[in-house]
């Protein structure tokens, strides 16, 4: 079984962090650290936790400006390569919030269908473009983490640099096909389940 935790406001424009752990483990994932490492840092101590990994959903500087501390830490950064150019250009979107986005190198590059191991949890990466072309959902046991893919009632924006309607509307649509339900714990905003968005998200219908 897993703990997650909801860090909420990790940047200028509320991004929801996650710090995901095996029940009885003190090594936990860090998913999409926006920004607030120091904050974040003492969640983990308060917590008895020790960040291992960083699961990034996608390169949007709300998602990742604090990715870089913690790989100075020793963690690993997770990422799809869709979104590398992301990284060096103002399409993270740092610079239109004035702020100043801080660059890193991933150190793996993941592909849909593929399984990650870190802390003892498993992850499978279900690549699913439309907000950014390197957007990607991470499950794990019966949990969902969409980024900014799927919210409650809603869907991510695409009018950013490599976003997509039809591509989210498609990517969406993949998640609902999963079997079973599931929780998903979005990139802003609240949780929700992926039955209750198969029945009444406006954007996708099944």
């Amino acid at each position: 079984m897993i703990n997650v935790m909801c860090v909420r406001v990790v940047s200028a424009i509320a991004t929801n962090c996650y710090i995901v752990n095996a029940v009885g483990s003190s090594e936990a994932v860090i998913i999409d650290p926006g920004a607030e490492y120091d904050k974040l840092q003492a969640v983990l101590r308060d917590n008895k936790l020790t960040a291992k990994a960083v699961l990034l959903t996608h390169a949007h500087y709300d998602h990742c400006n604090a990715a870089a501390r913690f790989q100075a830490d020793g963690c690993k950064i997770y990422m799809h390569a869709n979104d590398l150019f992301l990284l060096e250009s103002k399409e993270n979107l740092a610079a239109r919030h004035g702020l100043e986005f801080n660059c890193f190198k991933p150190d793996v590059l993941v592909a849909d269908g593929e399984s990650i191991r870190e802390c003892g949890i498993t992850f499978k990466v279900i690549h699913t473009p439309g907000h950014t072309s390197g957007s990607v959902c991470y499950v794990a046991e019966n949990c969902i983490f969409s980024g900014d893919t799927l919210f409650c009632l809603s869907v991510g924006r695409t009018d950013f640099a490599t976003s997509s309607t039809e591509d989210i509307i498609s990517s969406v649509k993949e998640l609902f096909a999963l079997e079973g339900d599931y929780f998903v714990y979005p990139g802003h905003g609240d949780g929700t389940t992926l039955d209750f968005e198969r029945k009444y998200n406006p954007y996708v219908r099944t």
